[in-house]
């Protein structure tokens, strides 16, 4: 049991250590506004600060899409309006979050539902 135990503890440190790791990368634009301010531009209908937070959105999955050796998860692609909404789902809960949070579980959500090479 103690065993089973010690185990556990060392798969979640290194999960932990495993997901900090990818959070220490250096992001800049518009992907560190917070999820209220993604909220906020929607909903006041600030046409630049939408444009400029759906840009950031595209290009940091186009990126990562292209820079990744996994499966292509933009393919096939759901509209950008299925992207965002699902962006304004996330961030209504959670809305001290930075905008990259949410775009970044919104790739692993893509990525679950690629299909394999």
């Amino acid at each position: 049991m103690k065993k089973l135990c010690f185990a556990a503890v060392v798969a979640f440190a290194t999960a932990l250590a495993n997901g900090a790791a990818a959070q220490d990368k250096l992001v800049y634009g518009a992907g560190m506004i917070t999820c209220a301010e993604w909220q906020q531009y929607r909903s006041s209908g600030n046409r630049p600060a939408i444009l400029q937070a759906q840009a950031w959105i595209d290009g940091y999955l186009s990126g990562s899409n292209a820079s990744g050796n996994g499966p292509d998860f933009l393919m096939p692609k759901p509209s950008d309006i299925a992207y965002y909404a699902w962006i304004d789902n996330y961030c209504s809960q959670n809305p001290l979050n930075p905008l990259l949070q949410a775009v970044f579980l919104l790739k692993r959500e893509l990525l679950s539902r690629a299909p394999s090479r």
